[in-house]
């Protein structure tokens, strides 16, 4: 009975880094801190004028992946789950890329290609 309760205190983050399956709180500061700044850095990029819409799209694109990645990954523990249930978010990840180019496409907001 005592070792059941050790794990479940373990569990409920009772000595989550003896454990090795999280991450410490430092890294989930500095996980904060990269999205904040990522964040920043977007909306930032949309009041510079003069960026090419490529480059716009692109990099809006890549930061967005990113913060996805690193939410998903740490804050959402996928990080330390099996590759089968990280391979899960993958898909719907370039469903959700598709559909939102598809969008922008669709009411003229995504100029990547010159139209006549």
């Amino acid at each position: 009975m005592a070792e059941l309760h050790a794990t479940a205190a373990t569990h409920a983050g009772g000595h989550a880094g003896a454990e090795g399956g999280h991450a410490s709180v430092a890294t989930y500061v500095r996980i904060a801190v990269v999205l904040t700044v990522l964040t920043a850095i977007e909306v930032a990029s949309l009041y510079i004028p003069g960026i090419p819409y490529v480059l716009l799209v692109t990099g809006l694109l890549f930061m967005s992946v990113l913060k996805f990645a690193l939410v998903v990954g740490f804050y959402m523990h996928l990080r330390y789950d099996s590759p089968i249930l990280r391979a899960l978010f993958v898909g719907p990840l370039l469903i959700a890329i598709a559909i939102i180019l598809a969008l922008m496409a669709l009411f003229s907001a995504f100029i990547l290609l010159p139209r006549p």
